[in-house]
């Protein structure tokens, strides 16, 4: 190994406690500051779990006792330092979840349209309409969620106005419609 290739090879590896090489890493005092505050108060707890193993490496533990600390395996320890290694704070932050795509999400402006004019009254009666809409059939409970979180649409409860025991519909009416002319 030539002079420059061994020195490169000492700076990216320090020797652990036990004598096994370890990766060396650099934060920057921003990183640091960021570290610190996200491994309490990032909205994510599987984030600050990473901050966490971050947090950890900073102050020189080797894998083996940050996976022990946080409760991880090792491998996962060495995927979020290959993860900062790669990408910083950026890296560590974000997931890289897969997901089938909603067969729903391309039919939602007509399904939203559809809704808008005339909302279902109960959720199978939105699956049987969006099935003759889009030809797609979905199960309730994925229509109630596509339906709240791709579309914005929420349940109301809809319940029918009491009429006092001493009164008929009839008085009742006239009684409201004296109310909401003259005192509302």
């Amino acid at each position: 190994m030539t002079r420059s290739g061994r020195e490169s090879f000492e700076k990216a590896w320090c020797l652990g406690k036990r004598g096994a090489r370890m990766r060396r890493f650099e934060f920057t005092e921003e990183e640091r500051g960021a570290i610190a505050r996200e491994r309490f108060h990032h909205p994510n707890p599987r984030v600050q779990r990473r901050m966490e193993m971050l947090w950890l490496k900073c102050h020189g533990e080797t894998h083996e006792r940050i996976a022990e600390l946080t409760g991880v395996g090792r491998r996962t320890v060495q995927r979020v330092l290959d993860a900062f290694e790669a990408g910083r704070l950026e890296a560590v932050r974000s997931f890289q979840e897969k997901g089938r795509a909603n067969g729903l999400t391309p039919h939602g402006e007509l399904v939203e349209t559809e809704f808008r004019e005339r909302p279902p009254r109960t959720v199978v009666e939105a699956c049987d309409r969006i099935e003759r809409l889009t030809g797609v059939r979905r199960g309730p409970t994925q229509v109630r969620r596509f339906l709240r979180d791709q579309l914005g649409l929420t349940w109301r409860k809809v319940a029918a106005v009491p009429v006092p025991p001493k009164q008929s519909v009839e008085e009742h009416a006239a009684t409201q419609a004296a109310f909401l002319k003259g005192g509302a």
